[in-house]
Order: C-alpha cells, then sequence, then structure tokens
C-alpha cells in the first residue's frame, strides 16, 4: 500500500492506494493512521493526487482513476452506482434504488453512502434524501456544500501553491 496526501481548503486530503486502484480517501488526519507495512510514496500516487487537484481547482469533472474500494457487494454496487452521477448532478436515494432495481433498499443506500471509502472521487456529495433534502455524511454538511459550489463553478478549493513537497 502506498499513501500520499494533499493540503486543501477542505483539509489535509490523504490518499491510499495499491496496485488494484485507490483504496482509501480520509479528508483530515484523524481518519488516517498508516500502517506500518505502508509506504509514503508521491511517485505511485502522482496521478491519483493530479487528478484530486484538478478537481478541487475546477479543471477536471470525471475521474479516470483505478478504484478499489473495499466494502460487500451491494456496497460496491451502490458506489458504482455514484460514480455514474455526472458532475454538479444530483441523484436521490431512490433514484439510485431505482437504478440497481432494489426499489425499498433506500435506507440501505443511505448507510452505504456513508462508509463510502472514497469520498469526492465516488462523489457521495451528489447523492440527496427526498424532497430534494441535502443528507449530512460522515464528513459534514459544510463539506458537502463546498463541493456542490465547487461543481457549480462558485468555488475553487485548491491551490497550487498549497502543495507541501514530501517529508
Amino acid at each position: 500500500m502506498y499513501y500520499d496526501h494533499l493540503d486543501t481548503v477542505l483539509g489535509k486530503i490523504y490518499l491510499l492506494a495499491d496496485n488494484q486502484g485507490l483504496r482509501q480517501l480520509t479528508v483530515g488526519s484523524g481518519g488516517f493512521c498508516p500502517d506500518s507495512s505502508w509506504e509514503h510514496n508521491p511517485e505511485f500516487m502522482q496521478e491519483f493526487t493530479s487528478q484530486l487537484q484538478e478537481y478541487l481547482q475546477g479543471q477536471r469533472k470525471t475521474f479516470t482513476l483505478p478504484l478499489a474500494p473495499q466494502g460487500t457487494p451491494f456496497q460496491q454496487q451502490v458506489w458504482q452506482t455514484i460514480t455514474e452521477i455526472p458532475f454538479g448532478s444530483r441523484f436521490s436515494y431512490q433514484q439510485i434504488a431505482n437504478k440497481i432495481q432494489q426499489p425499498t433498499a433506500v435506507q440501505a443506500i443511505g448507510m452505504a453512502r456513508n462508509v463510502n471509502p472514497i469520498p469526492i472521487i465516488i462523489p457521495c456529495h451528489r447523492v440527496q434524501g427526498d424532497n430534494n433534502r441535502q443528507t449530512s455524511c460522515r464528513y459534514g454538511q459544510d463539506m458537502i456544500l463546498q463541493l456542490l459550489a465547487l461543481e457549480s463553478g462558485k468555488l475553487t478549493l485548491f491551490q497550487p501553491s498549497q502543495r507541501q513537497p514530501p517529508k
């Protein structure tokens, strides 16, 4: 496993990947605890950090990264469906439930959304409750609103000068 981080307006973002793809994205240092077997490797992580920087600068609307989140088959199906929500669009839990042909799984979809190990890139901020009600996720309402503002062209969340050299 390899990791790197970016300093952003959202806070420090940690990325964890291996040869299969991106495994985890964590906002803030509180949720990221590197295992002693993991290697801080900015070179290996370059494509992951570059695409995330481009997105946070408002220069990228889709990610072309290999993703390898760990979860149940149901969670995997929900996360895959969330990655298909277009940039700047919003889907409800019910729309996702219908799309995966499980119309009564709305609550389970909300739970899968909240344990998404790769937020931003698996854009759970684009998922809302019924009646266009924005629901929170583990990173809070402020981050969701910032990401939605970024996608509407009203905000940039990364400045190139914020990139810190590896230590």
